[in-house]
């Protein structure tokens, strides 16, 4: 019998997954639990319709990162933070400190998920990357000592 999952299932398969399973493994596990549906020709077009529609949100998520990207570039967004004489912060720079400054500085909105950065400990320049799936780019974070 040929089903269309529902959900992720381990050792059986991902969600829209089309597959075929014995009769009564079908009925009586993953039909009646609601983990899939039948493969009929609607929900065969329904299910292909759909995984289109997700590529294409997708597709526009990433153009509209790697404008986001593009309009970040390489330019430096300054963070103030309190520090000792030596330049070492009595706090860590966090993702939101970091999100926040960019949208007061470059105007744009960012996610905290999107953001790979070490823990900024000490002021000076560092460098942060901005990921999505496998678009990359770079900001420089220059954090000063607040007087």
């Amino acid at each position: 019998m040929k089903v269309i999952l529902l959900t992720d299932i381990p050792k059986v398969g991902k969600r829209h997954d089309v597959k075929e399973f014995k009769t009564g493994y079908a009925q009586n596990v993953l039909l009646s639990k609601g983990l899939a549906e039948l493969a009929t020709p609607q929900a065969l077009a329904k299910l292909e319709a759909k995984v289109l529609q997700a590529n294409k949100k997708k597709e526009e998520e990433m153009k509209a990162f790697e404008m986001l990207i593009s309009s970040i570039g390489d330019k430096t967004v300054k963070i103030k933070a309190i520090a000792n004489e030596k330049g070492h912060l009595f706090k860590a720079v966090s993702l939101n400190e970091v999100v926040h400054a960019i949208k007061e500085s470059l105007g744009v909105d960012i996610d905290e998920d999107t953001l790979v950065m070490d823990h900024i400990k000490e002021i000076g320049v560092h460098m942060i990357t901005i990921k999505k799936g496998n678009r990359v780019g770079k900001c420089n974070i220059l954090v000063e000592a607040e007087k």
